[in-house]
Parts: C-alpha cells; sequence; structure tokens
C-alpha cells in the first residue's frame, strides 16, 4: 500500500513538474529573480506573511524595513523612463508630476469645518497627532519617490473617502486592493507594478498571514479583497493624484459621487477587527 502511494506520488510530482528538472548545481541560493535573490526581502517576505499578530507590530509597522529592502534591486533608471512615457501618453499625468503638488494641511486649515465634510473628519485625525503635511516626508527626488511619499501622506485621506476603517487588516486590504486595481487601469502594467508593489506585497501577506493565525477574520478579508477591486475598477485614477486639499469644505457624500466612490455597505465578517486587539 505504500509502496503504492508512493509510486502514485512521483507519478504526480512528474506531472507537475511537466517532465523538468529543478536541480541545480549551484552551491548557494540562486534565482532569475531578483526579489528571490534579495535576504532582506525573503526576510520580510516570510516574517510578514508567516509571523502571528500582535501588539508589538500593527499592519503596517514594518514599511521601513521593506523600502529600505526594495531599493537594493530597484531599478530607478527604467522606471524613470516609464514615467516619461506615461506622462507622454497622459498629459495630465505628465502636468501632476510637473506640479508636484505638496498639499500641506494645518490644523488651521480644518478647525472650523462643518460635520459631515472632509475636511471635519480630516480636524478628528490631526487632533489625534495624524501629521498629513508633505514637509515630514522630505522633499522627492524623483517621479517615483514623489507618487511614494503622495499616497503615504494622503492615505489616512484615502480611509475617510472609501469608508474602509483604518487600522482593520480588512480596511486595509480593501484600501490596497482598490490602489493595486486603478494603478493597473491607469498606468502602464510595468509602471502599475512599481506604483503598487508595497501594496501588492502586504496583500499576499495580510491574506496568509490571516489564514494562518486568525481564520475567524478571513470571511472579512474575503470581502475587503471584493470591495476594494470593486472601488479601484471604478476609479478614473488612483485616489492620490486628486488635490483633496481642494476638497476641504466639501460634504463626503457629494465627494464620494463626484469621483464615484460608493460608501460600502453589507460588510461580511469582522472589519473591525485590528491585529493589536486579541486572538478573535
Amino acid at each position: 500500500m505504500v509502496a503504492t502511494q508512493s509510486a502514485q506520488m512521483a507519478d504526480d510530482v512528474e506531472y507537475m513538474r511537466g517532465g523538468m528538472s529543478l536541480e541545480s548545481t549551484s552551491s548557494i541560493l540562486l534565482s532569475s529573480s531578483k526579489y528571490l535573490n534579495s535576504p532582506l526581502i525573503r526576510d520580510w517576505i516570510s516574517n510578514e506573511a508567516l509571523r502571528k499578530p500582535g501588539r508589538d507590530a500593527n499592519t503596517i509597522a514594518r514599511t521601513p524595513e521593506f523600502y529600505h529592502a526594495l531599493e537594493a534591486v530597484f531599478d530607478h533608471e527604467t522606471t524613470a523612463r516609464l514615467f516619461r512615457e506615461d506622462a507622454e501618453r497622459l498629459p495630465e499625468l505628465g502636468a501632476w508630476l510637473k506640479e508636484r503638488p505638496l498639499g500641506n494641511i494645518q490644523s488651521e486649515d480644518v478647525a472650523n469645518s462643518a460635520p459631515g465634510t472632509l475636511g471635519h473628519s480630516i480636524k478628528g485625525l490631526l487632533d489625534k497627532g495624524f501629521k498629513l503635511y508633505f514637509g515630514r516626508l522630505a522633499d522627492a527626488v524623483s517621479d517615483f519617490d514623489y507618487v511614494r511619499k503622495r499616497r503615504s501622506q494622503i492615505h489616512d485621506i484615502e480611509h475617510i473617502l472609501t469608508g474602509f476603517p483604518a487600522d482593520s487588516i480588512a480596511g486595509e486590504v480593501a484600501l490596497s486592493v482598490s490602489h493595486v486595481t486603478s494603478s493597473y487601469n491607469y498606468y502602464q502594467p510595468r509602471l502599475a507594478k512599481e506604483t503598487s508593489l508595497t501594496s501588492a506585497f502586504y496583500i499576499s501577506s495580510w491574506v496568509l498571514r490571516t489564514t494562518l493565525h486568525t481564520p475567524e477574520i478571513m470571511p472579512a478579508v474575503c470581502d475587503a479583497l471584493e470591495k476594494g477591486a470593486a472601488l479601484g475598477k471604478r476609479l478614473n485614477r488612483p485616489l492620490y493624484m486628486e488635490l483633496w486639499e481642494e476638497y476641504l469644505d466639501w460634504q463626503l457624500s457629494d465627494l464620494r459621487t463626484k469621483f464615484n466612490i460608493t460608501e460600502p455597505g453589507g460588510f461580511v465578517g469582522r472589519w473591525d477587527w485590528s491585529e493589536v486587539d486579541d486572538a478573535p
């Protein structure tokens, strides 16, 4: 019986490999993937995908480490060329990159904002100690650097606009999926990859980590994947390109109508659960 099962397993392995050998004569780990060859990226993805959630590390706590790991394999020259190509293809993108709006929102800008407006919601963030001014991110040295810093600057504004709750794993999944989807709808694929790579790595690690350690939260994560993709498909361009600083006195309901952002409803599962909470 055991011999028969071993033979069947060998046949299955042969079938799945398509007759190809995975043997190597190299004495060190070597791959055709620059990401697999990077010990820093391997360490980051394995830790983020396999670790348990805990109070010592929130959902996006290790983003600086990922930026550091990515820098070692990042192709600045090719990415700059891709931005030039898309800026020529999309005049609005070219104008936006040339201007590089900074959008420094200060407390006094929203101090008297009416309830229900974007400014009133932002005031709530600032009152809690959030910082939404570009200067804290330092000057951008390239188009890619600007896009990354602009998205970091308005990340919490995106949570307000979309209705995807901040700090919860489902809320972060939904927002990240919408970012990836809208990027691929707007940029050429190879540039979309570079502008949304951090989100793609995080989505992969969040789904696996939740599956492994908090499966009770997976219905919410699955719902978030669906809602985030649906929003991303509706957007004309990534959310970070809009000058939200000019809409502080707009009602959120009017803003969502203007930009085709449907406030999500019918949440499935524990959308309120945060990874710094006790396991469900």
